[in-house]
């Protein structure tokens, strides 16, 4: 009986999984690999250091690449009726169930199944990784988290793992799911990203800046509770010349009042970060409030 899926691999600009920056897709029509299809991804966000670590892709990567509402037609006609396999399928299906859901599209019937959860049930492994099971078969495998060489080991991991069963349909028959059945839930991850996302994304409401406020040109960062909201001390922040950033390389650490009355992870980076030298103004949330009276009063 004919054997034929579609691997996937989704990569991401952020902890969003609404953030699709890449995808690739392998079909495969029994025991030959078809066709591919590989496309740099406008996750229309931000990226964070972390995912730009794991998968190298940077926002100077996508300026000319195409949207997920663009491409996602194209993904439909290269997938078609087939059943659909990913690596981890927990992740990737969340991905594409959670960008469907942020660009108003129907959710469609695709049926998927999980290479790693096939693995587990078929073969005795030290680890169900990517790279391990590539490994177990001595596959040669480079390249990873690049969404198409991911989505190509995972076809061929499929492959393999199929020689143990009927045919994938006697497989499936226990084993599949539906993207229909996935739920709309947020991490609480995403929704911080989510979160910083919309602070990133305030601008300036004011036309002239001054450029003698301590904040004018500045890179800076905030942590804990403080005395103003969050959103009103970004937009005090930009209105003054200043940027938000999220990221470790700041010149102003703005801190407040922490749970607990212990230091933030962020502050004891920053703190260790000007131990070993490094030039950053550390502000509280006393030293904040007289810095705005200040400048308001002049």
């Amino acid at each position: 009986m004919s054997n034929r899926f579609v691997a996937l691999d989704f990569e991401t600009a952020n902890a969003n999984p609404a953030s699709i920056c890449s995808v690739g897709m392998v079909k495969v029509i029994d025991k030959h690999m078809t066709e591919t299809f590989y496309t740099l991804v406008d996750p229309e966000t931000r990226f964070s250091e972390g995912n730009i670590r794991v998968n190298g892709i940077t926002p100077e990567d996508i300026q000319d690449a195409p949207t997920f509402e663009h491409i996602y037609p194209y993904m439909m006609d290269f997938i078609g009726d087939l059943p659909v396999v990913a690596h981890n399928a927990s992740f990737d299906m969340k991905v594409l169930f959670a960008s469907l859901v942020r660009y108003g599209k129907e959710i469609p019937p695709i049926q998927y199944f999980c290479s790693v959860q096939m693995g587990r049930r078929t073969v005795q492994n030290h680890s169900y990784s990517l790279a391990n099971m590539m490994r177990f078969y001595n596959i040669d495998f480079k390249g990873h988290h690049h969404a198409l060489n991911d989505a190509k080991a995972a076809a061929m991991i499929t492959y393999r793992l199929l020689e143990h069963y009927p045919s994938l349909d006697s497989y499936l028959k226990s084993h599949k799911k539906y993207l229909r059945s996935m739920r709309n839930s947020k991490s609480k991850r995403a929704t911080m990203d989510l979160y910083n996302d919309a602070l990133l994304s305030i601008k300036p409401t004011v036309d002239i800046t001054d450029d003698t406020h301590p904040f004018f040109g500045k890179k800076i960062a905030i942590s804990g509770t403080l005395y103003l909201k969050r959103k009103d001390l970004v937009q005090y922040i930009v209105n003054h010349g200043g940027t938000y950033t999220i990221y470790d390389d700041m010149d102003i650490f703005i801190h407040g009042i922490q749970r607990g009355n212990t230091l933030s992870k962020k502050e004891q980076i920053v703190r260790n970060k000007i131990a070993m030298g490094k030039d950053i103004v550390l502000i509280n949330n006393e030293k904040l409030k007289s810095l705005i009276e200040f400048y308001d009063s002049l």
